[in-house]
């Protein structure tokens, strides 16, 4: 079955083989699920240092789940696992913040959006790639050459506890009788007052879903 734990150990299997004493060569990634310091610091795990590589000081560990070191966190497999769980809630609240959440049951040159496959993108290139393609079409691979492309396609369709946004849908006229289609999240249903009932459009950077 595919699980929320079996998207966990597919995604270790696909960052480290599965390895949690795991340390990336190149630009120092840690453990079965390879994080740097911008995502052990987003689940509480270590301090910002002022430094932009993975440098990983023992001052700057929050001692969270007794983590207290770069060792301490490679021999510390739950905490590792806490770690990515913490992570995937993170990267879900970004993805929800900027609509990505509209992608899920679309597709695109064959690839099927869902809610694993969106996490997993976001946890190989980082939010911003996975909104660069998704809302402009444009891929831009990782340091190691790989396409957030490769990780939404072999990592959809698990069970994940979050779900995209409900929509609601329609068409309104203005003043002139030109119709607009548009769909907004559910939590913009708003009652003018009257025994009709309208729809206030999401103030984002795209008015339209469409």
């Amino acid at each position: 079955m595919k699980t929320y734990d079996a998207f966990f150990e597919a995604l270790g299997q696909r960052e480290s083989s599965g390895n949690y004493s795991a340390i990336q060569k190149k630009y120092g990634y840690l453990g079965k699920y390879q994080m740097g310091e911008a995502a052990l610091i987003d689940c509480g795990y270590y301090k910002r240092d002022g430094k932009i590589s993975n440098s990983f000081l023992d001052k700057f560990w929050t001692g969270k789940d007794g983590v207290k070191s770069k060792q301490g966190f490679l021999d510390n497999h739950q905490a590792q696992d806490n770690a990515i769980r913490e992570y995937m809630n993170v990267q879900w609240r970004y993805i929800v913040s900027v609509n990505l959440d509209r992608f899920v049951g679309q597709s695109r040159t064959g690839i099927l959006f869902t809610v694993s496959g969106l996490l997993a993108g976001a946890h190989l290139g980082g939010h911003g790639r996975l909104e660069n393609y998704l809302k402009n079409n444009q891929l831009d691979p990782d340091g190691n050459g790989v396409f957030v492309t490769e990780y939404i396609q072999k990592l959809a369709g698990y069970d994940t506890p979050f779900k995209p946004r409900k929509k609601l849908t329609g068409v309104q006229k203005d003043q002139k009788g030109v119709a607009t289609s548009y769909q907004v999240d559910a939590k913009e249903w708003v009652s003018n007052g009257s025994s009709e009932k309208k729809m206030r459009l999401a103030r984002h950077k795209e008015e339209l879903f469409f």
